[in-house]
């Protein structure tokens, strides 16, 4: 009978828990970009359930445990990076801050960057307080340096995703794209020509192929010697099988095109970074349903894969139908990763419709690699930015974010140096004054 009674009281403890850990957060009064069916809602509320929105519409008749008060204030999914090294690289000069490339003896497409991996990173806060809420975070190559003309070394490995709350938990998704170089780069990694790399990308498949097929005797000794390594080919596996994109860096449009053959001919799952003069292929781009990653600031003729980069190069990829993302400048790259935000709005200035301009930097991302964010409707993860005007405008940021509902921490360690020296006396120390 105790024990009976043990196990109802367990029961319904178990049926109740959820409902004591519910906890709500109502954001009141704000502009709300939902990006979603809703569209834009010049005032409405947003009800957050356990990290969840649960409802969003004019004047929720509800109550919460917390509430945020956004009146006057502009409400959009938080921003997601579509490209980054974020936790792998602190300061690019120094190279031992540096985990997000390989160099030597090659391992191509197997390279796992993940164990490397660094929540703590001192660009996570900085970018968390310009509005990221998530990020790709993608393995690079260097141009320069041993290794470089290796077969694997146009591929550069394998990516995940993280949400920026700086938790040691923080990796949302594994193995989303692999990534590899085309283009000017590949020729350059693959001993000097275009050609080059794409016959070395083209060997890779087919014998990630042919290990497909043949895998057991592969294993067993009893087939011929491969030119990659096993670790390499199984990375391959699920790009082949089109459960993986390829995420292919090209800039020059004979270059896109190239890449567009290459993956009807090997049916791969597309995703092209850079495309500078994407618009000079945008229909065929459209046609293949292949989603681009563009720094839509781009508009400098500085390599001869770029000549025709122009600023409406956004505009003219989205009106020919072209899901876009819009990264960070090239200049600034991972460490000013939340400068995607100005990329839009460049891109806005140019043609780019405004909605279409934030979901470039959010839905779309998440649309594009699978991941959760991007979006404010029922069920959608609470990755919430609350803005102090247009988040595309550079002077725009955020007073308050939400990443799962939880509301994170603005500061950053530029904030701290900056209150330390502005404000002595606040109990900090001061040698340094005359």
């Amino acid at each position: 009978m105790v024990r009976k009674i043990a196990m109802s009281c367990a029961l319904l403890l178990g049926v109740a828990a959820p409902q004591l850990q519910a906890e709500t957060l109502l954001i009141t009064g704000g502009k709300v970009h939902t990006l979603g069916e809703a569209g834009s809602l010049e005032t409405a509320d947003i009800l957050l359930r356990d990290g969840r929105v649960e409802a969003v519409g004019p004047s929720l008749d509800l109550s919460a445990d917390r509430t945020i008060d956004a009146s006057g204030k502009v409400v959009t999914p938080g921003v997601i990076a579509p490209v980054s090294e974020l936790g792998l690289t602190e300061i690019g000069a120094a190279s031992d801050t540096n985990d997000y490339a390989v160099t030597g003896e090659s391992i191509g497409s197997a390279f796992d960057p993940m164990p490397a991996f660094n929540p703590k990173s001192t660009l996570i806060p900085f970018n968390r307080a310009g509005g990221v809420t998530r990020a790709l975070v993608f393995p690079g190559i260097s141009l320069w340096g041993e290794g470089v003309g290796d077969p694997q070394r146009v591929f550069a490995g394998r990516s995940f995703a993280i949400e920026l709350n700086g938790e040691f938990d923080s990796v949302v998704a594994t193995d989303l794209a692999q990534k590899a170089y085309l283009g000017e780069a590949g020729g350059q990694l693959a001993g000097g020509s275009r050609a080059s790399a794409f016959a070395k990308v083209k060997s890779a498949l087919r014998e990630a192929a042919e290990y497909r097929d043949h895998r057991d005797a592969i294993r067993r000794g009893d087939w011929r010697t491969l030119n990659h390594s096993a670790a390499d080919l199984e990375a391959l596996q699920p790009v082949i099988d089109g459960e993986q994109p390829l995420l292919v860096t090209v800039n020059r449009a004979s270059d896109i095109l190239a890449v567009i053959d290459l993956a009807e001919q090997f049916e791969l799952e597309l995703i092209v970074q850079g495309a500078a003069e994407g618009w000079m292929v945008a229909d065929q781009l459209a046609a293949a349903g292949v989603p681009v990653v563009i720094d839509a600031i781009d508009n400098l003729p500085i390599s001869f894969s770029s000549l025709g980069a122009r600023f409406d190069n956004a505009a003219l990829l989205h009106e020919a139908g072209v899901t876009l993302a819009i990264s960070a400048p090239g200049y600034a790259g991972t460490h000013n990763t939340y400068l995607s935000r100005q990329s839009a709005g460049n891109a806005v200035a140019y043609g780019l419709p405004y909605e279409a301009g934030l979901k470039a930097i959010s839905t779309n991302v998440a649309g594009i690699f699978g991941i959760e964010g991007g979006v404010i409707e029922p069920g959608a993860v609470g990755d919430i930015a609350i803005w102090n005007g247009d988040p595309l405008e550079v002077t725009s940021f955020p007073e308050q974010l939400l990443i799962g509902g939880e509301p994170q921490s603005l500061v950053t360690r530029s904030t701290r140096l900056r209150d330390r020296y502005l404000k002595p006396e606040q109990g900090h120390e001061h040698w340094y004054r005359f």
